[in-house]
């Protein structure tokens, strides 16, 4: 997964273990690198875990689109 695949409305989690949501994609885009770290903020702002809705028949349904180990 690239930085650019992040869309608005995924639910963001940081190292931290706050939970944001992405209004604005391309701020992410600019102050994140490939590995996802910003450093500017400093290691608890590192994302570590991408959610995204996804439309199945009527329902939606979260999903995990990216997942970093610890």
């Amino acid at each position: 997964m690239k930085i650019r695949d992040i869309r608005k409305g995924d639910i963001i989690t940081y190292r931290s273990g706050r939970i944001n949501y992405v209004n604005k994609p391309c701020n992410y885009w600019k102050y994140y690198n490939a590995y996802f770290q910003n450093s500017e903020l400093g290691t608890n702002y590192d994302i570590m875990k991408i959610q995204r809705y996804v439309k199945f028949l009527w329902f939606y349904k979260l999903k995990t689109i990216y997942k970093r180990s610890i």
